[in-house]
């Protein structure tokens, strides 16, 4: 239990003030007064040298019996919580898990087939398998098909995978949904803007030429 020493004031203290027969200094008389039976002692030395008094002056005051140092709990300072009152941790929750084997690793993320992906319409796009190839357009002439529309269908595809393969992923999906000429025809213009840049205008010219020819060729069935 802490403790702390409050000074009080002696009869004989309470006489001088009354009556200065023993002619203390009013430095004296300061500390005299600041001695009430409440403030502690540090507090009254404190207090004395901040209104002027040397810090003997409460020593001499003590040796002269006008002081008297009494001790008393010091309720500003909190007694330590004795050991049987401390309340006890909290104990760990437990959980009770799903039994696995010795070689299992129990994952805290989601089963993947909750995971979507972010677009499956770009992928399913970019990963189509290529356009016919020559052979392939060998076979349709001789079945009699338009090899000019698969052809010029085949033309705009390679160059809109070449030149924008992500920005013109709906564009190949039209592309390759195509069924006639007329479907292409209205597609020409938006493949023009895919595959247009700076350095390669002759060249996006030239495909999109190769095109409208292709389109504008009658079957010969």
């Amino acid at each position: 239990m802490a403790t702390r020493s409050v000074p009080v004031k002696t009869p004989e203290a309470v006489a001088e003030l009354a009556s200065r027969q023993r002619k203390l200094s009013q430095r004296h008389r300061t500390v005299l007064l600041l001695v009430d039976g409440k403030r502690g002692e540090v507090q009254v030395r404190q207090t004395a040298m901040q209104a002027g008094a040397a810090e003997n002056c409460f020593d001499e005051l003590v040796e002269l019996g006008m002081i008297e140092l009494t001790q008393e709990v010091d309720a500003s300072v909190s007694a330590p919580m004795p050991l049987a009152e401390i309340p006890p941790a909290p104990r760990p929750l437990l959980v009770d898990l799903p039994s696995a084997g010795p070689d299992s690793v129990v994952s805290l993320l989601p089963a993947s087939l909750t995971l979507q992906p972010e677009s499956t319409l770009i992928d399913s796009v970019l990963n189509e398998p290529p356009p016919s190839d020559m052979g392939e357009l060998d076979s349709l002439i001789r079945e009699g098909q338009d090899a000019s529309f698969e052809e010029a269908r085949d033309l705009m595809v390679r160059a809109v995978r070449a030149e924008a393969p992500m920005a013109g992923s709906l564009t190949l999906l039209r592309l390759r949904r195509a069924r006639s000429r007329a479907d292409l025809e209205l597609l020409l213009e938006e493949v023009e803007l895919r595959i247009t840049k700076p350095f390669k205008g002759l060249w996006a010219s030239q495909t999109m030429s190769r095109v409208r020819e292709l389109l504008s060729t009658q079957t010969v069935t």
